[in-house]
């Protein structure tokens, strides 16, 4: 019977059978619609505040605990549910006597054998109902009871998994470490010793250790495990097993097990970060074949960034987790292969978007377009997660790629064959071999050859997608010295440095080979359509006053694309420090002489009343001049009749005029 205070006198059973109402909210708990169960639930609470007799509060519980087993699955957690918020509103019902009720309806030693799944499901949701209760702490001896229950139920692993364990966890972090101490401790001992036997009970440990350091101080941790810490040489090894387990654990469901990352946790607080990555993680989980095991290092990989300190990051960025996750993004290219970098996207993206600290995103960012195969960084071009950078960190980044361009240190970036080329390699080893000591020599240098202009094509390409992406924070001045930076060494060369052109500061270590090139002129020309729809930035003045969105043009008013061809003038006027990839001839450089003079014609009548015309005009001739550049012979024709296009449209607008005054 249920403990209540203030019993009145009992109804007849054939009394409850005439409350049609009351008994619905039962019916309705069992039904496979969520929403239905939850209106039922609230409606049962509802109903018994109102109404409540002891006979109805009774027959409430006798129905709610035989339901905790019922043998529809979905009505279980339904009936649990109505269970804890029933608890949860009449306080005066003690949570012993519904504890025993519980472990006497779903007995395990009495209970027919077809129906022991059953009954384990009912001592389960039994537990979770008083813990939804949120009374717990106030009654210890249930508490020992619910985990003693627990750990009964946990033996049947087949039918309840690591369920028991878990809902073991969640009870201790609803209870004060009073309790935990006095009650708890005692009943949890042989668990908390055996915590490097499965991954459950080391999570067990770890959450014990996270709630109750107080109790749990080395000393005590001595006494139970035999070690002061957990991670330390001599556990290393029982741990990897652990981990191992763990990772298998989750191989459907993708994802990092609570353990692995409770685990990385600790090995931070205990000041043994670099032992456990190194032993536990690189010389033990890395070792494994290809499968879980590696998955799980790398979904580590992803947790610990926003965890370390900097040279924690450099640290595991520059190892062989890192090259081992390039490697399976690129062997799981096919179609039927699995995938981890969307997983990888996302733990960048989070912690880029959680660090304010510009030192840490600039070494992340570094270090993932560090990592390539073959010279040829394994990230994609277009990597949405440098949106989140901080001003300074993109700045940093942009130079880094730059630098990396101009300079191209193959040495810097943590690059990796895969099992195939590796093969590959010996295999040309040999064949060169056979054909002599030159062949050979120069098959092997072949390789790194190719690396420099797979890197700069890629950089090219990144910074081309970081202007293109609106959602980038990042000043004009920083825009213009990307672009800028693509138009020189797309068209030009430097001879001699100058203070007038900061890009000839910096002179290529490797020349620019013909297809490098032309990726970078194609780039060029998709950055201008980039720049062209490139809004005005939000703390512009311009852009708060006008309701109307102003794209292409910079905070003064000036379209991108004529601030580009002014610089391109100021590098054809250097021809003792700057020289054309293609020099221009006469008749050439005439038509781009020519572009100049129609832009700035069109720019002096536009100040007396700028016209739609005028700026498409300006547009047309500016897009076109710089075309002069990738094809200078087919561009020449369209100047010439672009350029009587416009002549056409100024007289026809002139006899307008003239005609007005004398109609």
């Amino acid at each position: 019977m249920v403990e209540v205070t203030a019993k009145p006198p009992l109804r007849t059973p054939a009394g409850l059978t005439q409350n049609r109402i009351f008994l619905d909210f039962f019916w309705d708990l069992a039904k496979p619609d969520q929403e239905i169960r939850l209106k039922a639930v609230e409606g049962l609470i509802k109903y018994l505040q109102t109404n409540e007799t002891a006979d109805e509060l009774e027959y409430t519980f006798k129905r709610l605990v035989e339901g905790l087993a019922h043998t529809r699955e979905a009505a279980r957690p339904g009936f649990s549910l109505a269970l804890g918020q029933v608890l949860s509103a009449f306080e005066e019902v003690s949570l012993q006597s519904v504890l025993s009720r519980i472990s006497e309806k779903h007995n395990l030693k009495t209970v027919k054998k077809k129906l022991v799944r059953n009954a384990l499901f009912g001592n389960l949701f039994g537990v979770l109902a008083l813990q939804q209760s949120s009374r717990l702490a106030k009654e210890p001896q249930v508490v020992l009871g619910c985990v003693q229950l627990l750990q009964t139920l946990s033996q049947h692993r087949q039918h309840l998994k690591d369920l028991p364990s878990k809902t073991i966890m969640d009870i201790l972090t609803q209870i004060p470490e009073e309790v935990f101490e006095q009650v708890l401790l005692t009943a949890l001992q042989t668990d908390l010793a055996s915590a490097f036997n499965t991954p459950e009970q080391l999570q067990l440990l770890l959450v014990a250790l996270q709630r109750f350091p107080q109790t749990l101080k080395p000393q005590k941790l001595k006494k139970i495990l035999g070690s002061a810490t957990i991670i330390n040489a001599d556990n290393i090894p029982k741990l990897l097993e652990v981990l191992k387990m763990a990772s298998r654990s989750v191989k459907k469901e993708c994802v990092l097990p609570a353990v692995c990352e409770d685990l990385l946790k600790l090995s931070l607080k205990e000041e043994s970060f670099s032992l456990f990555w190194s032993r536990a993680v690189e010389q033990g989980l890395m070792k494994e074949p290809q499968g879980p095991a590696h998955y799980l290092c790398f979904r580590l990989l992803g947790c610990a960034l926003p965890l370390l300190t900097l040279d924690q990051l450099k640290e595991v960025l520059t190892g062989e987790v890192m090259l081992q996750y390039g490697e399976h993004v690129v062997t799981s290219q096919k179609p039927d292969r699995f995938k981890l970098s969307p997983e990888m996207d996302v733990y960048v993206s989070a912690f880029l978007q959680s660090c304010s600290d510009p030192d840490k995103q600039l070494a992340v960012m570094v270090a993932f377009s560090s990592l390539s195969n073959n010279g040829l960084p394994v990230t994609p071009c277009v990597w949405r997660v440098v949106q989140h950078l901080q001003p300074a960190a993109l700045t940093g980044y942009t130079s880094w790629l730059k630098k990396m361009f101009i300079r191209p240190e193959m040495g810097e970036l943590l690059d990796f064959n895969t099992r195939k080329q590796k093969e590959g390699k010996k295999e040309g080893k040999k064949e060169g071999k056979k054909e002599g000591k030159k062949e050979g020599k120069d098959a092997a240098n072949e390789p790194q050859e190719e690396k420099v202009p797979r890197l700069r094509k890629w950089i090219v390409a990144r910074l081309c997608s970081i202007m293109d992406n609106n959602l980038v924070k990042r000043p004009e001045e920083l825009t213009m010295e990307v672009a800028r930076f693509i138009l020189f060494h797309s068209f030009f060369n430097t001879k001699k440095q100058t203070a007038d052109v900061p890009e000839t500061q910096d002179k290529l270590s490797v020349p620019l080979d013909d297809k490098t090139r032309a990726v970078l002129v194609n780039s060029f020309f998709g950055l201008l359509l980039s720049l062209h729809h490139m809004p005005l930035s939000e703390d512009s003045s311009e852009a708060s006053v006008n309701q109307k969105r102003v794209v292409g043009v910079t905070s003064d008013g000036t379209m991108w694309i004529y601030h580009l061809v002014q610089f391109t003038q100021t590098l054809l006027d250097q021809p003792k420090h700057v020289t054309m990839t293609k020099e221009f001839t006469p008749e050439q450089r005439q038509a781009w002489d020519s572009m100049l003079e129609s832009v700035a014609n069109l720019k002096k009548k536009a100040k007396k009343g700028p016209t739609a015309e005028s700026g498409a005009f300006q547009q047309l001739f500016l897009l076109v001049g710089m075309h002069l550049f990738k094809a200078p012979e087919e561009l020449l024709d369209i100047m010439k009749d672009l350029q009587s296009c416009v002549d056409k449209a100024l007289e026809k607008k002139a006899k307008k005029k003239k005609k007005k005054p004398g109609e």
